[in-house]
């Protein structure tokens, strides 16, 4: 019993340091968007909190067009600072378009099979925005993980609770891994 309770805390344990640097983050579930073309903006509403990008005209068509064509999107490296500035990658991509006159007709490039594969690197601002826009929702749910920056005291924190967190990995990791190592040896005899 002793010995599976020290498995079960080791488990537990391992691992801290990657743990502890991770940086904070939360997660915007994406509720619907308005692209206004002619100031060249993407206004996007989250569950809690809205955002205003800049929007170059091969960006607006795209989502223009997002309704006759199924996008699947991909959000990576988004990241706000301290003034509420947000950058990250939006990458759209559709396989097989049969309607390739509707891509030429809004400059959208295609491969010759009528794939599709779009990056905006995307900079704008974190808002509560107020007022009627005609947003157009989205069918299925989007959720884009936002990292956020650290106080200085919570990295001060950190850089203190550093040197114990690698002892624990170094006094953890290793006896699991030979634990680990001895099972997987003794399961192929």
């Amino acid at each position: 019993m002793k010995f599976s309770f020290i498995m079960f805390v080791m488990v537990i344990l391992s691992g801290c340091t990657a743990q502890l640097w991770h940086s904070p983050s939360y997660q915007e579930k994406v509720t619907g968007f308005y692209a206004a073309s002619d100031k060249k903006l993407l206004l996007i509403t989250g569950t809690k909190y809205s955002y205003v990008f800049e929007a170059g005209d091969l960006l607006t068509s795209s989502l223009e067009v997002s309704r006759h064509i199924e996008f699947i999107p991909t959000y990576s490296g988004f990241k706000i600072d301290r003034n509420n500035q947000l950058t990250g990658t939006l990458k759209l991509v559709s396989n097989r378009v049969a309607d390739k006159k509707m891509l030429a007709v809004n400059n959208i490039p295609f491969d010759q099979h009528g794939n599709v594969a779009l990056e905006f690197n995307l900079k704008g601002k974190r808002y509560d925005v107020e007022g009627d826009f005609p947003f157009q929702t989205l069918a299925d749910d989007h959720y884009v993980v936002i990292e956020m920056p650290e106080s200085g005291v919570t990295r001060v924190g950190k850089i203190v609770v550093t040197p114990v967190a690698v002892a624990i990995d170094a006094t953890t990791v290793v006896p699991m891994a030979a634990f680990f190592g001895v099972l997987g040896i003794l399961n192929k005899v």
